[in-house]
């Protein structure tokens, strides 16, 4: 038997936030993709190199945890560029750069400690904001 295709419903958001001191002091970049449609349901992709963040891999665990989206929204066109490149050509990317939930979502840089959950990864911890309600393991 096949797999099935999940039909492409809702709308997602890609935002890149740089975090100075994010952890134990050291810089990190901090990628998440939202399911707009459904606000608090984020996958958040976290590495010290930005190219870790918008990756295929990502687009996988996001697409499994929220199902295929039919447009994906950004803030500018570096990430929009970068969101096309992992994202098959039927998915629509656009740049929204002055879409208040995605500026809202861009400020959450730095979070204390006391607000973090540690995730178990096969070759590093991940950490997520506790009740994100996405991410790995979720």
């Amino acid at each position: 038997m096949g797999r099935r295709r999940r039909k492409q419903a809702g709308h997602w958001g890609v935002v890149e936030v740089r975090s100075l001191g994010f952890g134990h002091g050291a810089p990190a970049w901090l990628a998440y993709w939202l399911e707009l449609d459904a606000p608090g349901r984020v996958s958040i992709e976290i590495d010290s190199d930005r190219n870790a963040t918008i990756t295929p891999a990502a687009w996988r665990r996001a697409r499994r945890a929220f199902g295929p989206p039919l447009s994906i929204r950004v803030l500018d066109h570096d990430t929009a560029r970068r969101v096309r490149r992992v994202v098959p050509t039927r998915v629509t990317v656009l740049v929204t750069p002055d879409d208040p939930h995605l500026n809202e979502q861009a400020t959450i840089g730095d979070l204390p400690d006391a607000d973090l959950d540690v995730l178990p990864a096969a070759d590093r911890a991940v950490r997520c904001p506790v009740g994100s309600g996405g991410g790995r393991g979720a």
